[in-house]
């Protein structure tokens, strides 16, 4: 695949790498820590404390995206999170969707200066991830391309082995 003058790579995952690169080089990396703390706050906060096995809710997600990109100062919305399921008003199985979809969207707004429509993105991930964010770019009115991770890395080892070998 060719780079667009000015192409942004985005690769979900335990902690989110944001890439801008040109066909020369890469001009800025930026990382975000989302996984990792979808996981500490689910597991190691008040947030999770005591919850039953979480399932699968597409509306909790969107529920939570929404809330993150719309105020994406995150730190007053996460107790939030713990009083909906405390008050009922989260199903205590579907605070993980939530959660995701919250920061998720937290993320993604607090980069919106970094994104242009100019830029060409690309996610790179896991077919999970890769859908969550995709959600949150159309939310955004931001057309994305979607690169399967294992093909990305296999492409890039060729490329590396290729470029050694000349």
């Amino acid at each position: 695949r060719t780079l667009a003058p000015s192409s942004l790579y985005v690769m979900p995952g335990t902690h989110c790498k944001w890439v801008q690169a040109d066909s020369q080089q890469i001009n800025d990396f930026r990382t975000v820590m989302t996984g990792e703390l979808h996981h500490l706050l689910l597991n190691h906060s008040l947030i999770g404390a005591g919850l039953p096995p979480q399932e699968n809710s597409a509306d909790a997600f969107a529920a939570g995206l929404e809330r993150g990109l719309n105020a994406p100062a995150i730190l007053p919305q996460l107790f939030e999170v713990r009083a909906s399921h405390v008050l009922g008003t989260l199903p205590r199985e579907q605070v993980s969707e939530f959660l995701s979809g919250l920061l998720i969207g937290a993320e993604v707004a607090s980069m919106r200066d970094y994104v242009t429509h100019q830029h060409a993105i690309t996610l790179v991930a896991g077919t999970s991830l890769t859908a969550r964010y995709q959600q949150a770019f159309q939310a955004m009115g931001c057309d994305v391309a979607v690169v399967a991770g294992d093909k990305a890395f296999q492409a890039g080892i060729r490329s590396i082995a290729h470029a050694v070998a000349n």
